[in-house]
């Protein structure tokens, strides 16, 4: 049987799946392409462009028969990655969530913006019309971690669609700056009681590479 994933718990406000210029460990942006194994992950980047900072269609493939969907959250990039290679080793639907609000590429900006709504529960409004979710049996949900838990829009999709997830399977894989998955089995249960929640599988966005065997494992558990 599957067993919960506990994460230590951080006061530190991160925002996983980012990465930071070495010149400068508070505010320097650079672009995740430019990332060497000697930068100090997790710390602030610039969106790729691929996510909610930008003016394109999010990624989206719904079909009749599949029994599982990957919906994700991803705000530079690796959560994104991660989920498009889990649906199509899963032959799962995929469904990207984005904001109506965009999150600034700034990442102080986006640490102010993040703490605030989470600490007056004014969680961001999606923009991305979701699909009846009657055919699947599980959700696959994707994320990266902020401030050892779930990215606030991830809590936006849950709160809204608490009903329609009910009796689901429901598991979470994300990406983190170094300090795992926080409370994120824990917030999952809260959030949706009457779903059964599964194992969740969390890597460093550093070592999303060198993590597959363990990211196969987790599949293949599900």
């Amino acid at each position: 049987m599957i067993k919960k994933v506990f994460g230590a718990l951080s006061v530190i406000v991160v925002l996983s799946g980012c990465q930071m210029n070495n010149q400068n460990e508070e505010s320097t942006i650079e672009s995740s392409a430019t990332t060497s194994e000697s930068d100090n992950f997790g710390r602030g980047a610039i969106s790729d462009g691929k996510d909610t900072n930008a003016n394109e269609v999010p990624t989206k493939k719904l079909s009749n028969s599949a029994k599982s969907i990957v919906i994700y959250f991803s705000r530079s990039g690796h959560t994104e990655e991660l989920a498009k290679e889990i649906s199509e080793t899963t032959n799962s639907d995929i469904l990207e969530l984005q904001v109506k609000d965009p999150y600034p590429s700034n990442y102080e900006e986006t640490v102010d913006r993040a703490t605030y709504e989470r600490e007056n529960e004014l969680y961001p409004e999606l923009s991305t019309d979701i699909p009846d979710l009657t055919q699947y049996q599980t959700v696959i949900l994707g994320h990266p971690i902020w401030a050892m838990t779930l990215a606030n829009p991830m809590v936006t999709f849950i709160q809204k669609y608490e009903e329609e997830l009910e009796g689901k399977v429901i598991t979470s894989f994300s990406t983190n700056a170094g300090y795992g998955s926080g409370n994120t089995f824990e917030r999952l249960s809260e959030l949706l009681p009457q779903s059964k929640i599964e194992e969740v599988y969390t890597v460093e966005d550093r070592n999303a590479e060198k993590d597959k065997d363990n990211l196969k494992k987790w599949l293949s558990d599900l």
